[in-house]
């Protein structure tokens, strides 16, 4: 009953910080069976914000030797360390037909390696959840004020990367990616 209480409240209160009470963290009270000290476990507990920066996911491509972490956030100084999840829209796993996933990459060696993907290529998503796998089903370049993030056919994730990722300057064009998430 305790913790039915504690994971809204703490969600309400913001945490200013948003390090103190995260998802792992709140899986962490219940038991593998779900269950909270012999209790049921709730029902539905809002997802609680991710910290800016915060790592939320890994993204791996073996054909194109891409690894590389999925931080909260697009501000530049996430981008420096790895790709960026936008927010508001879904996680890295738990998207859905109306609201899918989005990770912005910045050029060098990841942006290009996103500029590599084909169609038909695997993609591997691990988050806190466990590992998703996902086809590449879309590739489309775009000026910038052409690109569009509506709603998806199907739960999928949109990666979105300067291009062409070597150009010298600030790159004309994006690259985004659709990926569909392939049966477990």
């Amino acid at each position: 009953m305790f913790t039915q209480r504690l994971v809204p409240a703490l969600a309400s209160v913001g945490l200013g910080c948003g390090i103190l009470f995260t998802a792992p963290l709140a899986r962490a009270f219940f038991s593998s069976s779900g269950a909270v000290g012999g209790q049921a476990a709730p029902v539905a507990v809002a997802p609680v914000p991710m910290a800016q920066g915060e790592l939320v996911a890994r993204l791996a491509v073996s054909r194109l030797s891409l690894d590389s972490p999925v931080f909260e956030g697009i501000e530049a100084g996430t981008l420096v360390k790895g790709a960026g999840h936008v927010p508001g829209t879904a996680f890295p796993g738990e998207e859905e037909k109306s609201n899918p996933s989005v990770i912005a990459i910045a050029r060098g060696a990841n942006g290009a390696a996103v500029a590599g993907l084909r169609l038909g290529d695997r993609v591997r998503v691990t988050t806190n959840l466990g590992r998703k796998s996902y086809r590449v089903i879309e590739r489309r370049v775009l000026e910038p004020a052409r690109l569009r993030l509506g709603s998806a056919a199907s739960a999928r994730i949109t990666l979105i990367a300067p291009y062409p990722s070597d150009y010298p300057g600030p790159a004309p064009l994006r690259i985004a990616v659709a990926l569909e998430r392939q049966p477990d």
